[in-house]
């Protein structure tokens, strides 16, 4: 089957962000009853669209790019409440059957020191992508409830929409770490077009010197393209028949930088859709993750 022209999928969880912030830390034990145990908050609690699928492909939607969703979204009040975000951005959505979906509980202290709680909903059946229309381009990401199996079939996947012509975009994020060998890791990266993910998150599977080092020793086992998100640090891509470059961008202090990732991988991929060179896509996902930090809403406010 045929790939269709400009059709991005993205495929991995969903699940609705709730942040509180300014929380302090509490050595009391927890009871009944008003008193020490509550804390009164002078900021209000927002809510957010969240997942690595489900945020970057909201990205996608609203920088006007078609992109379909392969996700965990449940039929439950949480998971309408992210199917109208996410059809607000003109995402389509592939039909699931599940009951609950994946809801985060984020808290930042006055710091912004994260703790969280976090029911990670079902999986992501990734082999869906298979049926019906083949997309151009496919980012997948990893999420809390991957595992061997996971990669497995990710590699399958992978393989299929290879030799159909998709360009294929993986983000592990930091969740397969000590649940899949090494080996295997490194080999599914010879699977695909563009490998990204930061700069934390590769070392635990290739140590390397610096940023610049490892993009161009993870370049070797195959990949076409190489991004390395590095926070406040900026950025470090590179491609197998080209250079690799160091690009920066501004740091924001005490914000909050939930988001800033999917806000980042969407971006890069509408680019990289579209024929924007890496380094020009690397830069402009820079910015509009910078300025999805800034603004404090994830990537609800990332486009406002």
């Amino acid at each position: 089957m045929a790939v269709v022209p400009g059709l991005v999928e993205v495929a991995s969880n969903a699940v609705l962000d709730v942040l509180v912030r300014d929380v302090r830390a509490v050595d009391e034990p927890a009871r009944d009853g008003w008193g020490a145990n509550v804390q009164v908050l002078a900021r209000p609690v927002d809510v957010a669209l969240g997942g690595c699928g489900a945020a970057a492909a909201y990205v996608l939607g609203r920088l006007g790019q078609r992109v379909r969703l392969n996700t965990n979204l449940g039929g439950d009040a949480w998971g309408q409440m992210l199917r109208g975000w996410l059809a607000s951005a003109g995402v389509e959505l592939r039909p699931t059957a599940l009951a609950a979906s994946a809801v985060h509980l984020i808290q930042l202290s006055p710091e912004g020191r994260r703790r969280s709680y976090y029911y990670t909903g079902e999986k992501v059946v990734w082999s869906a992508t298979l049926e019906g229309e083949l997309p151009a381009w496919y980012l997948a990401a990893g999420y809390g409830k991957v595992d061997a199996e996971d990669l497995r079939e990710l590699e399958g996947v992978f393989a299929r929409l290879r030799q159909a012509g998709t360009m294929v975009v993986f983000d592990p994020g930091p969740w397969f770490k000590g649940r899949v060998a090494t080996a295997d890791m490194r080999r599914v990266w010879g699977q695909v077009h563009t490998l990204v993910a930061t700069e934390e998150e590769l070392r635990q599977w290739w140590p390397a010197a610096d940023a610049e080092v490892l993009a161009k020793e993870l370049l070797d086992l195959g990949p076409a393209q190489v991004v390395v998100k590095r926070g406040p640090e900026g950025a470090v891509c590179g491609e197998a028949d080209g250079g690799v470059w160091r690009l920066p961008t501004t740091p924001v202090a005490g914000a909050n930088t939930v988001g800033a990732g999917d806000t980042f991988n969407g971006r890069l991929v509408a680019g990289l859709c579209r024929g924007e060179e890496l380094r020009a896509a690397t830069g402009a996902a820079l910015q509009l993750a910078t300025q999805a930090v800034r603004r404090g809403r994830g990537v609800l406010g990332a486009l406002d």
